[in-house]
């Protein structure tokens, strides 16, 4: 008799819509746990594991209160957990916007931190913009207890991880060089457990790899050309018959991620395929921008009467070059506009959602699209797509979790060199 391959169980946290759990899932993880404050995020996440038939336990609440001991051991029921994974919000330590050094959400990283502390899994992981190397926290108490003055969240994330117990290394890596057709840098930190042997301090379990680069990029034409049938304010859950599908689109198409049996799940039909309805000065001033040109530099080369026809607060809103990737999938749906010239449109969630490179068969669920006040409290589609981690860049992370936990079950696979500090 076969002996089943053995099932590494993940708790990923700041989930959001699954992205990081969809590349977890993909390289043979269990992820039975979930947290995200977002309604609309667990309607999505709750779906998608309902779905794939896989169990779950969500915690829909506040992270600090999840980040309690008793209320912690409860929600996990005496699992054991071999990975914590998650993305304290960035929002803070952004560089495309202005940096709020007041905002509450730049401290959360301590909360992912005191979970760890409490479960001790072998190994974590945690993604953030690439503004989190450069970002300084003025004042800040650990959870060891110790005053960071003028740091580094880095630095901080590594000598409280260290006081824990844990070892972290992080690199900025960027999503389309793992065959994401986007330009999407970010930080991933690994961290792996430590152990105290007499006066040195080891690595308990093996240090894991960065993935390395796919040679491989997949431009935008690659990823939606055969969605790109969809008119202005038209929707269809249906696809386009007779065009030419490429190697990644029947990838997302038949699916990646495993359901509870190990078969993927393929799209019979089209969701979350809605074209917003432009208004004619709209798909005007979208027809004017050449590839890969943004709307504040098509009104630079602009005259006098068309600039003041054409002109928008919307600068940063740009064309899509179809050769290219794609510029990093943000929140708001009308950042970027569509490369075809006969059908100047921003683009669809699903569209979007090729970009991030999500299955076909994933649904976003909630309102396609929200404005003014009422982002604070809601999580439409479209935000939930541009917060989420791409799912192919999540695998190739995760692969390497998987390569490390199967060494640490032969344990003379663990290096000589893994010593770090005699204390």
């Amino acid at each position: 008799m076969m002996q089943q391959e053995k099932k590494y169980t993940v708790l990923d946290l700041f989930c959001g819509a699954g992205g990081m759990s969809e590349g977890f899932i993909q390289a043979g993880f269990l992820v039975p746990f979930a947290s995200d404050y977002s309604k609309e995020a667990k309607e999505t996440y709750t779906h998608r594991h309902n779905q794939l038939g896989y169990e779950l336990n969500f915690f829909d609440d506040d992270i600090v209160k999840l980040s309690k001991k008793s209320l912690l051991l409860d929600f996990l029921n005496g699992t054991d957990v071999d990975v914590v994974v998650g993305g304290p919000p960035c929002q803070g330590f952004s560089l495309t916007g202005r940096r709020d050094e007041d905002d509450p959400r730049n401290l959360l990283f301590m909360e992912f931190l005191k979970i760890i502390k409490i479960i001790r899994p072998k190994y974590f992981v945690m993604e953030n913009v690439e503004g989190i190397l450069s970002y300084r926290l003025k004042n800040i108490k650990g959870i060891s207890g110790a005053i960071y003055e003028n740091m580094l969240v880095p630095d901080v994330i590594q000598q409280e991880s260290f006081k824990m117990g844990y070892r972290v290394r992080y690199q900025l890596l960027n999503a389309k060089d793992y065959g994401v057709p986007q330009n999407r840098p970010r930080v991933i930190f690994l961290g792996n457990l430590l152990e105290k042997r007499g006066r040195r301090v080891q690595d308990k379990v093996p240090q894991p790899n960065f993935p390395e680069k796919k040679g491989k990029i997949v431009t935008v034409q690659e990823a939606i050309s055969d969605l790109s049938f969809l008119l202005n304010g038209q929707v269809s859950e249906k696809y386009a018959i007779n065009c030419n599908i490429t190697e990644y689109q029947l990838m997302l198409r038949n699916g990646l991620t495993p359901d509870i049996n190990g078969k993927t799940i393929k799209a019979n039909v089209l969701k979350n395929h809605q074209a917003s309805k432009h208004q004619k000065k709209t798909v005007e001033r979208f027809k004017k921008l050449q590839p890969g040109e943004s709307i504040g530099e098509l009104l630079e080369r602009l005259e006098s009467e068309e600039y003041k026809y054409f002109y928008t607060k919307k600068y940063r809103c740009s064309k899509l070059n179809k050769d290219s990737i794609s510029p990093t999938v943000l929140t708001l749906p009308d950042d970027i506009v569509h490369y075809d010239e006969n059908n100047p449109r921003i683009l669809t969630v699903r569209e979007f959602a090729r970009l991030q490179s999500f299955d076909d068969s994933f649904e976003f669920k909630g309102k396609r699209t929200t404005g003014g006040n009422k982002r604070k409290f809601e999580t439409p589609q479209y935000t939930q797509v541009g917060n989420a981690v791409p799912p192919l860049f999540a695998r190739a992370i995760a692969e390497k979790i998987m390569e490390a936990l199967k060494r640490n079950e032969n344990k003379d696979s663990i290096p000589s060199d893994r010593y770090l500090i005699t204390i």
